[in-house]
């Protein structure tokens, strides 16, 4: 899978059925993607569905970042390698490149941080 798809796996299982519309519509543009990275500070997380579990067992898994200064599915070898790259910004947003997991810091919210994972990572899912 692309960096588009996953970001639109992703956010298919983790955001509002509305939000979701709206970023899978955004998505497919150069545009859209530009209004994505710049929502990530604000409009990302209020809409995180709270039903999503936290997970950190994906920290060596390869990923994508979603940041302003990196760009739309920037590839990383790993969560850790994409999170210590990211440690002293914020706006972000890291997706394990199978869609199964993410962590997601607002912009000056650095105490928000949130780790998400999909359904198929829950706990008693597997």
């Amino acid at each position: 899978m692309d960096a588009q798809e996953v970001f639109a796996q992703f956010v298919a299982k983790v955001l509002s059925e509305d939000k979701a519309r709206r970023l899978l519509a955004l998505c497919g543009s150069i545009k859209g993607q530009r209004k994505i990275l710049l929502g990530l500070c604000h409009e990302f997380g209020p809409t995180i569905l709270p039903s999503v579990s936290r997970g950190d067992a994906f920290w060596c898994s390869p990923s994508y970042v979603f940041h302003g200064s990196l760009g739309f599915g920037v590839a990383f070898a790993s969560v850790r390698e994409a999170y210590d790259r990211l440690a002293v910004e914020d706006g972000w947003l890291i997706i394990v490149r199978d869609g199964s997991a993410g962590i997601h810091r607002p912009e000056a919210r650095w105490d928000d941080e949130k780790f998400i994972a999909t359904e198929s990572v829950r706990p008693g899912k597997r």
